[in-house]
């Protein structure tokens, strides 16, 4: 942040509630038709930005016509170097090049949704990637750039990495799982209470089967019990969340994975860009955005889903559909894997994306495939010995990789960009070196990856477990001890769409770090795993012993009676959001504050909503940080 941390903002952080977003009229229907959303001859997804350096920035669109288009840039350090004067520009032509893969299928132009006139969510024309980098930039200064593309124009700024030695504040945000499809214009998905610790004291009860508040929003049944459904759907709570986003002004921002409900589903991509480079919010196009692949990046939604083991093309066509958007310095002695996984230096901090969607051996809990025995239990009887090996059961390496030469002819299985996690593989070996380097830099390190590895959710058990999932992320705790040995200071994950922090200190030297499942963007709003007792009720199995806090079992919802007599929810409970780290100078070290933000929805008599206030759950964890960039014990 290229500003001075002011006091207002910082006791803002803390505030609750601090800041109100009303919520403007938007009905599905009220979207724009496919002939009236932009199409032949100008942007389909506006600029944004990748690979921020502090001497470079890279700038991508998408347009529909193969036209090549034009960015001017304006700031130090280029042109006569002497500030923003008329000759301290820089313009460059761009080269488009057509994606085919981001076409879309006929499934997808033939798709019917409910609640939704048929294609009004497609856009005309074609997929023309731009690519333009612009180096020779200063560090922590400001810059304005346009693009002009088919008589179209399009202004920002960006603010370059300030130098390691020379900053004071930087802010980040942080979330997973936005999951966004045209379907989320209409879905409002369930919304689990905690049958332990559900409501605050004095808190009525929650309306129930037949209120106005279940006819509006709708319910479905989650372990046996009636369940609500949000009231915000997934289109307005994404919405609600970026415009929280973007007023807190952030310098980068991290998105752990599940972009999208379905890679290989073109539309879930148009969604995605529309609410960060598109018809509904441009903060991409002046804040990085650093992302990481998901499960929902290997799945093709429609378009066959993760496709069957005598094809998986399905997978190798999400993957790459991602690939085709992110741009970021990966590893170079294995450039095959492209930005599946990749290192960000912003001033002081090093953030460090790791890909968690494929490990080996191979496990899934259908066929038995397992790499150690079954086991009950919490976590306390874990072992290195009986870790699992694997994050997905969906598709085998090796299927992955004979898809791949079917995709893209003329390659061979070694040409694949699908990495494994594991011990010894290129991306284990890559993420050592790279933390060796950054903790010889004195930097503070931040880790992000999709797969939570610790959770009380749903995909907190793995798949050699009494309880076992298929797509658990456990197989990560695998880098723990690496994690410890190099000062990380927090991990970044999704997947169980519970908003939940553990600390991990394996080694019980009183040192560890704090890892994140930050997966409450705009789909899901999952509660801890349930599991059933001998009296035959559900309780919650809390296999992750490391948890400290999440907003499922340790934010009870307080409900009043209205003036009406319906029941009005005050504050509590799980909600969208995202995280804040705050990362503050102090002499020769710094100060990080890490703050669970949530999107609060405030309804009217009617459960109309009226606008979201920005609020802080109770859990802000402060860091004090030595001048090597370690958390102090």
């Amino acid at each position: 942040m290229n500003k001075a941390f002011p006091a207002l903002l910082a006791a803002a952080v803390l505030a609750t509630p601090a800041i109100v977003f009303p919520v403007a009229g938007d009905s599905p229907s009220s979207r724009a038709s496919a002939a009236e959303t932009p199409g032949e001859g100008g942007f389909r997804v506006l600029p944004y930005l990748q690979n921020p350096k502090s001497d470079a920035m890279t700038i991508n669109w998408i347009s529909s016509s193969e036209t090549p288009g034009k960015l001017t840039l304006t700031g130090p350090g280029i042109g006569n170097g002497k500030g923003k004067g008329a000759g301290n520009v820089r313009t460059l032509t761009s080269t488009p090049e057509y994606q085919p893969l981001l076409d879309y299928t006929d499934k997808e132009k033939s798709q019917v949704i409910r609640g939704l006139d048929q294609g009004s969510w497609l856009i005309q024309g074609s997929n023309f990637k731009h690519s333009l980098t612009v180096d020779g930039l200063k560090p922590g200064k400001e810059y304005t750039y346009t693009v002009e593309q088919d008589g179209q124009r399009h202004e920002s700024t960006f603010t370059t990495a300030p130098d390691q030695n020379s900053w004071d504040h930087v802010r980040i945000v942080a979330f997973s799982d936005s999951e966004t499809e045209p379907q989320g214009r209409t879905e409002h998905r369930e919304w689990e209470l905690s049958p332990v610790n559900g409501y605050a004291e004095g808190s009525e009860k929650r309306p129930g089967a037949g209120s106005v508040f279940a006819e509006k929003f709708g319910s479905t049944t989650r372990y046996g019990e009636f369940t609500l459904r949000y009231p915000m759907n997934q289109d307005t709570a994404m919405k609600q969340n970026m415009a929280t986003i973007e007023q807190a002004d952030p310098d980068l921002m991290m998105i752990a994975g599940d972009l999208v409900q379905g890679a290989g589903y073109q539309p879930a991509w148009d969604e995605f860009f529309g609410y960060v480079a598109g018809q509904h919010g441009e903060l991409a196009s002046s804040v990085p955005l650093i992302t990481a692949l998901g499960n929902w990046e290997t799945y093709a939604a429609i378009n066959g889903g993760y496709g069957t083991a005598a094809d998986r093309s399905p997978a190798v066509i999400s993957r790459n559909k991602y690939l085709t958007y992110f741009d970021n310095d990966g590893d170079p002695a294995n450039p095959q894997y492209k930005s599946s996984y990749y290192r960000t230096d912003h001033g002081p901090v090093t953030v460090l994306t790791l890909d968690s969607t494929n490990g080996v051996p191979d496990e899934d809990t259908r066929t038995g495939t397992l790499s150690n025995p079954v086991f009950s239990g919490d976590d306390s009887n874990l072992t290195a010995e009986n870790l699992s090996t694997d994050t997905q059961g969906e598709f085998t390496a090796a299927d992955y990789d004979s898809a791949f030469t079917k995709v893209f002819p003329g390659t061979a299985t070694g040409d694949s960009d699908l990495p494994n996690m594991n011990p010894g593989s290129a991306q284990w070996e890559w993420a050592q070196k790279q933390l060796a380097d950054a903790r010889a830099e004195g930097r503070i390190v931040l880790v992000q990856f999709h797969h939570s590895a610790y959770s009380n959710g749903v995909h907190g058990t793995p798949p050699n477990h009494e309880f076992a999932d298929n797509q658990s992320g456990t197989a990560m705790r695998t880098y723990s001890p690496m994690f410890e040995k190099y000062g990380v200071a927090a991990v970044i994950a999704g997947h169980d769409e519970m908003f939940e922090r553990s600390f991990v200190d394996e080694d019980g030297d009183g040192s560890g770090f704090h890892s994140y499942d930050v997966g409450v963007a705009a789909d899901g709003l999952r509660g801890e795993q349930l599991v059933e007792n001998a009296e035959g009720t559900f309780e919650p199995l809390r296999f992750n012993t490391r948890s400290q806090w999440s907003a499922a079992a340790d934010q009870p919802e307080l409900w009043e009676t209205g003036g009406n007599g319906k029941p009005k929810l005050v504050d509590g409970g799980l909600h969208y959001g995202h995280l804040q780290i705050d990362i503050e100078r102090k002499g020769a070290g710094a100060e990080i504050t890490l703050s669970p933000v949530y999107v609060f929805p405030v309804l009217d008599e009617n459960y109309n909503l009226v606008e979201t206030e920005r609020r802080v759950y109770d859990d802000v964890v402060t860091l004090q940080v030595d001048a090597d960039g370690t958390v102090a014990g």
